[in-house]
């Protein structure tokens, strides 16, 4: 078996290049449990630093291929290297042709994540803790947790809608400056914990991050 760092982003999750989203998700969960520091699997195997780089490998090819730009520039610059074969790659299936059924599934979840939409919306433009808070210059981990506790929404949901980790989510709400990823993978997750709360991502990511700057 190839080193870590010679394996491409696929390799490293042990998907195929045509994995789903869903696979992705799934492999990066597993591959994390499996190298995280309380693994009785890998506790005795690698030493703390190595299992940093792992896991730092992971973060860095989940994140590539859970978002479809990214993703696709990554697969277009496997082919172009000649690792990786045109007709084997992933292909979005969004627009293509679809049954009646899948038609009107695709209809009623569509209009079910309008309403959550539009709930969450109201509920944050109707409460005035929430506009005070975030008119803030700067956001602790403790303003975001009162922030999604006055949206009604659990940690719980936020971290299976968005495969984040519960114990990172509860790291970034409690400041814990030692239980945070790296600054590139934080980015990535603060902005899928706010863009679930239908936050606006951009202005509450950089106050969060001025406020860590300052410790």
């Amino acid at each position: 078996m190839k080193p870590l760092r010679q394996q491409n982003h696929y390799e490293a999750l042990e998907v195929h290049p045509d994995a789903l989203p869903l696979e992705i998700r799934r492999a990066y969960k597993k591959a994390f449990e499996l190298y995280q520091q309380d693994s009785f699997a890998s506790y005795s195997f690698f030493s703390e630093e190595e299992r940093k780089e792992i896991l730092s490998c992971i973060e860095q090819a989940y994140l590539t291929l859970i978002n479809p730009e990214s993703r696709a520039a990554y697969d277009r610059s496997l082919i172009a290297l000649g690792l990786l074969e045109e007709g084997k790659r992933y292909r979005d299936k969004t627009h293509e042709p679809i049954t009646i059924y899948d038609l009107k599934k695709t209809r009623v979840d569509s209009r079910s994540r309008v309403k959550r939409s539009d709930e969450l919306k109201s509920r944050a433009a109707q409460n005035p803790a929430i506009h005070d808070i975030l008119t803030q210059d700067a956001l602790a981990g403790s303003d975001l947790q009162e922030v999604r506790m006055n949206l009604q929404v659990s940690l719980e949901e936020i971290a299976e809608k968005t495969n984040i980790r519960i114990d990172i989510l509860r790291a970034i709400e409690k400041g814990n400056l030692d239980g945070l990823p790296p600054l590139v993978y934080l980015k990535g997750f603060l902005k899928s914990y706010v863009r679930y709360l239908e936050l606006d991502e951009n202005i509450i990511v950089n106050a969060y991050l001025k406020n860590i700057g300052r410790h």
